[in-house]
């Protein structure tokens, strides 16, 4: 990949929740694969962003998953089956195209560092038109092998980049830790999605409740 430039003020997005609107989508996912083990199912968009965390399997134990008949993995990959199947359903969260374009004419760089797989990250985000947007877009190699946290720390050691000169966009309390650990103060949680503002308050301060309220 390319390297970034030092000289520019750079703006780390998160994807899942932050550029793409997907709570439905993973919403309807859950439900029926709880359904389908005659699990507790039916639920709403508010009980989905309370219960939902980071690592994702802790979020499955608060489901009732035992992993006794299944592992973790087999679930896992069972949802991402069903992700695929459904994403054209979803779309870009709103306000995302006008503050990424604010970005642009103010001076940033953008960058995607995502929980997504790689090769997952560049085709969703060629279909959605917006690949041309960002220097970098960095996923997982491996749905379960790798921290976003390590991934972010190896990027800026070799982007080269000043933590001080970032901003961190996401909307989970783990894009927050993952700011923190590679030193960028300046972050904001937007709460349109996957965890709620309740949630994502009870943390920090830097919180708002969608990417237009967002100030660069």
């Amino acid at each position: 990949m390319m390297r970034t430039r030092k000289n520019m003020k750079t703006l780390i997005w998160d994807y899942n929740g932050t550029i793409l609107d997907d709570l439905d989508l993973c919403l309807k996912i859950e439900n029926e694969m709880l359904t389908e083990r005659q699990m507790k199912a039916g639920y709403t968009r508010e009980q989905y962003r309370s219960l939902f965390c980071f690592p994702v399997i802790e979020y499955y134990y608060k489901l009732g998953y035992t992993f006794e008949k299944e592992s973790y993995e087999q679930i896992s990959v069972e949802f991402n089956e069903r992700y695929d199947e459904g994403f054209s359903s979803c779309h870009l969260t709103d306000g995302f195209l006008e503050k990424i374009q604010e970005a642009q004419e103010k001076g940033y760089q953008n960058v995607i560092l995502s929980a997504c797989r790689q090769d997952k990250l560049l085709k969703q985000t060629e279909e959605l038109g917006i690949a041309d947007y960002f220097r970098e877009r960095m996923g997982m190699d491996n749905m379960l092998a790798e921290s976003k946290v390590e991934m972010a720390k190896h990027w800026m050691i070799r982007s080269g980049v000043n933590p001080g000169e970032c901003m961190y966009i996401g909307d989970t309390i783990h894009d927050m830790e993952t700011a923190q650990a590679i030193g960028i103060g300046n972050y904001v949680l937007v709460a349109c999605g996957h965890q709620s503002y309740e949630v994502l308050h009870k943390a920090t301060d830097h919180v708002v409740h969608s990417l237009r309220e967002v100030q660069l």
